[in-house]
Formats: C-alpha cells, structure tokens, sequence
C-alpha cells in the first residue's frame, strides 16, 4: 500500500460520487480536495476545500474546511470531510490491492 494506492482510491470515491476526481459530497455539503507537498517525515498533506456559493459572476466559491495527512505507507491519517467509515473501506481496498499485486 501507497500513497498513490490511496489516492487512486480517494480519486475513484469522488468520481462514483461527483464525477470530478477531486470533489465529492458529503454529509454537510460539497469538498475538494488538492495535494500540498510531502513532509520530511514523509507525510503526503493537502488541504480541503467545502463549496459556500457562487459569486456575482457565477464562480464558485470553495472556502478552507480542513486538510488531510496520509502516511508514506498510504494509510489516512486524516482526510476532512470523508466520513470515516469511508476511510476505512478506502484503505481495506488499499491494503487487498497491494496484496494482490504482491502475489
């Protein structure tokens, strides 16, 4: 299991629920999500976005609602907005497709 594993199941999660790879809804409304940069400890972070509005042009307005941290070993450490039992599938998809590729 990678970060790029999950990613790649995160990605597929806002697909089946938007149709965008990095937006989703949730319980309390729409989130986006964009990757930041790898820490030196090797933590893969990016911050959360939820959807308040349009402005007068008809933009879109995202305002900050969290962030989120993976490990290097692909494991969530915390995604805002994604409820946690959807973590928990999304990780338990992670962890059997690297055993599969591993076979």
């Amino acid at each position: 299991m990678s970060v790029k594993d999950t990613l790649k199941a995160i990605e597929s999660y806002c697909i089946n629920s938007s149709g965008n790879p990095n937006q989703w809804s949730g319980n309390s409304g729409q989130y986006q999500w964009t990757i930041g940069r790898e820490s030196s400890n090797d933590i893969t972070n990016g911050v959360v976005r939820k959807y308040a509005g349009t402005d007068d042009n008809g933009d879109k307005i995202w305002v900050v609602a969290g962030s989120f941290k993976i490990l290097s070993n692909g494991q969530i450490l915390r995604f805002t907005g994604i409820p946690k039992k959807v973590q928990a599938v999304i990780q338990s998809i992670t962890v059997t497709a690297t055993v599969q590729e591993t076979v």
